[in-house]
């Protein structure tokens, strides 16, 4: 609760400063299954499309501010608050951003839109990604520290916050940082990196996307999976959290990260099957038949002027 009451506050507060009005219209022209093209609607598109991203980067910060409370005090009774709170933040934002905003946001957008757009958005959601990635295994190494010293109390140390980085950053396995093979043989690998309930539930969460969303966007589809992979690692990160047993922790990470490894796969897919389609690239390629028509009509009148100059 107190999780989703900070999520929810921010985005109300987001909707009262920025736009309340175009909030209640897109709402109503979404659950009424009606999708027009006109100026109004297309301005509520846009501010959903912000509100998605503005509720991804606040859940974003409330799971860094919970990772620093963390850190503040490794106190083994206490500490599973500040993490719980941490990773459900972003969870609920998350959700709420891929399966409510996004979508609204795509409905009541053109059906075209500008390459340009898509291109910062695409960094953007890409950038809140590795970053959310980044700090849940952070997490993954503070709970590992924590059940190695589970008498501890006080604030990390700064050997063992210069640990948390490295081994968030490099380690093969955060759960598990003695582990240092990122390969195995060939039947090992299959059973290691293949996990069915995972792969299914990237791919199923995906589809339920798409039926919300319409349409695929060029460029949208990346940042997506690869979040849903993250829904993924953070239910993971709380099942085991429900029942933390030190003994099994290291494996418990590796099968809860499957799922964000599923997703940045299927990302470098969708990038580069949008690559391989040539219009993901702002130029010439990407100029509306429209727009050419344009050009080619100022060309002609050029052309009549320069020809009665000449002959006059």
């Amino acid at each position: 609760m107190p999780s989703f009451v900070l999520v929810l506050l921010g985005i109300t507060g987001y909707i009262l400063l920025f736009g309340r009005k175009e909030f209640i219209r897109g709402m109503k022209v979404f659950f009424a299954f009606s999708f027009p093209q006109d100026d109004d609607a297309m301005k509520a598109g846009r501010f959903f499309l912000r509100l998605a991203e503005f509720t991804l980067g606040w859940g974003l910060l409330l799971m860094l501010v919970g990772v620093i409370l963390t850190m503040v005090n490794l106190d083994s009774r206490t500490v599973g608050t500040p993490i719980v709170v941490s990773v459900l933040s972003f969870f609920y934002a998350t959700i709420l951003s891929l399966f409510v905003f996004l979508p609204i946001g795509l409905r009541l957008s053109p059906p075209t839109l500008p390459m340009s757009g898509l291109w910062r958005f695409s960094v953007r959601q890409l950038l809140v990604c590795l970053i959310g990635f980044f700090l849940i295994r952070c997490l993954f190494v503070v709970i590992f520290i924590i059940l190695q010293t589970p008498n501890r109390t006080g604030p990390i140390t700064t050997q063992e916050f210069g640990t948390v980085m490295s081994q968030a950053a490099f380690a093969f396995n955060p759960g598990d940082p003695h582990s240092t093979k990122f390969y195995l043989s060939f039947p090992d690998a299959i059973f290691m990196y293949l996990d069915l309930p995972s792969l299914i539930f990237v791919v199923a969460v995906w589809w339920a996307f798409r039926l919300a969303a319409g349409k695929r966007r060029k460029l949208i589809a990346a940042p997506v999976v690869i979040l849903i992979g993250l829904i993924g690692t953070i239910i993971g990160c709380v099942l085991m959290l429900s029942d933390l047993d030190p003994r099994v922790f290291g494996a418990g990470v590796m099968v809860s990260m499957l799922t964000a490894l599923y997703g940045f796969i299927g990302a470098a897919w969708f990038m580069m099957s949008d690559m391989r389609a040539g219009d993901c690239v702002p130029g010439p390629a990407t100029q509306s038949p429209a727009l050419d028509e344009n050009i080619e009509q100022t060309k002609q009148i050029i052309d009549n002027v320069v020809q009665k100059e000449r002959q006059t």
